[in-house]
């Protein structure tokens, strides 16, 4: 039997993506060994959001390689499709497939054996509709499972690649996403967490209006003993309706992880970005009010041109008036194509990296008050298939960390968790 081994680098999406191909190499008869093991087939699923990430899509792509000289290298994703003349300037790769064609591969790939010359096929994003999934993902011993329901992102923030890499906004139908919900559930998955470029445009492509409230009344009907998750809103998809379905359907996590990018309005407005901190500020207050304490994440650039150190302030006072539990912070990236990449008054790398500190800083203090208010609470917890000596840890609605005392029983299971203490933002509980 052939065998095949895994890279993922980026998104949940990505990785969602990764559980798709997995499921059709075992369906086409591959046995899928652990990453970094030898294989005869290796996919590395690629991220091109940062020239970080870029550049570390090519250190993965040389350390697979290395480790497997014999294998047949085949890399998609996102990088593949903004830079498929880099990767095939590295010697060894066989296959450089873009993103729609990615949940199709084996339309090209015949099976393993190494090319003299990479075959390549970047398909233009604009014409395909492949790179929704048509089936559900394999997660391999994992307790949540991600289900795609949306690609590609209409919005032209400036300094933003995925647009080039992804195309427009797609959605999956309705009926379908119910199909591929109601096979991860029969697997055994307990939570199922909603990933997209832009989960909340869901259905804008349709209706010209979000189907997302529409899509969680229809799964939350599915099975009691699931909950769902939703990955990565912008402000503005934070509507009444959004909130009020959430508020009514307790098995929807009491988290959300809303994209704000910078505290500074003038900054903002730079971006291309479509909400000001105010409405922000305004649409948190909502859901805290509507909902009670909840995970609150957000995504930060700093050092985008034109951020003086007055306006990178403003962005470190504004985080500060908000609750947030957790926040990722990036320093600007260039990506070619992108109107940030022509931008006057751009900011110095060092200069960049210097407030990425400053603002993760701030982040590990109000992580650790936001863990922290939850001694002596209740949490429900979906416990993980993983022994950490005689503990066994997990993932509350909430999104926070949750360990307590091994129990077999209780794996995959989402139990009531009376929380004790907390170290390094690990919260300790018994059931």
């Amino acid at each position: 039997m052939p065998t095949v081994t895994f890279k993922t680098l980026g998104c949940k999406l990505n990785q969602a993506e990764t559980a798709i191909l997995t499921r059709a190499f075992v369906e086409n008869g591959y046995d899928v060994v652990q990453s970094g093991k030898t294989a005869d087939v290796a996919v590395i699923n690629t991220c091109t959001v940062t020239g970080r990430t870029d550049a570390k899509c090519r250190q993965a792509i040389r350390s697979v390689l290395r480790q497997n000289p014999d294998a047949t290298v085949i890399v998609t994703g996102c990088y593949s499709q903004v830079a498929a003349t880099e990767i095939e300037a590295i010697p060894g790769v066989d296959y450089i497939i873009g993103v729609p064609d990615k949940l199709s591969l084996f339309d090209q790939f015949p099976g393993p054996g190494k090319r003299e010359l990479p075959f390549i096929l970047i398909t233009d994003q604009n014409a395909s509709l492949k790179s929704l999934p048509g089936q559900s993902g394999d997660f391999r011993n994992q307790t949540r499972a991600f289900l795609p329901i949306q690609t590609g992102c209409n919005r032209r923030c400036a300094y933003c690649i995925v647009p080039i890499a992804r195309g427009p906004s797609r959605s999956l139908n309705p009926a379908e996403v119910i199909k591929h919900a109601e096979q991860l559930i029969q697997t055994g998955y307990k939570e199922i967490v909603l990933t997209g470029v832009h989960v909340g445009d869901y259905g804008k492509d349709r209706s010209g209006r979000s189907e997302l409230s529409s899509l969680l009344r229809q799964l939350v009907q599915l099975a009691s003993s699931v909950r769902f998750r939703l990955s990565s809103l912008d402000p503005d998809d934070l509507d009444d309706d959004l909130i009020r379905t959430i508020a009514e359907h307790p098995r929807i996590c009491r988290h959300f992880h809303v994209a704000m990018q910078s505290g500074s309005d003038t900054i903002l407005k730079a971006m291309n970005r479509r909400h000001s901190t105010s409405e922000l500020k305004e649409k948190v207050d909502q859901v805290i009010q509507a909902l009670g304490p909840v995970g609150l994440g957000t995504d930060i650039i700093v050092g985008f041109p034109g951020e003086t150190d007055d306006l990178f302030q403003e962005t470190v006072e504004f985080v500060k008036s908000v609750p947030f539990s957790y926040f990722h912070v990036f320093p600007f990236s260039v990506r070619k194509g992108t109107a940030a990449a022509e931008m006057a008054d751009q900011i110095p790398p060092r200069v960049r990296i210097e407030r990425a500190k400053v603002l993760r800083a701030v982040g590990v203090t109000m992580k650790n008050r936001f863990t922290e208010f939850f001694i002596g609470k209740e949490l429900s917890v979906l416990f993980e298939n993983k022994k950490i000596q005689n503990r066994m840890g997990g993932v509350s609605s909430e999104y926070v960390r949750v360990e307590a005392s091994f129990d077999p029983a209780l794996v995959n299971r989402i139990v009531p968790v009376r929380i004790i203490g907390s170290i390094k933002n690990v919260l300790f509980g018994k059931i």
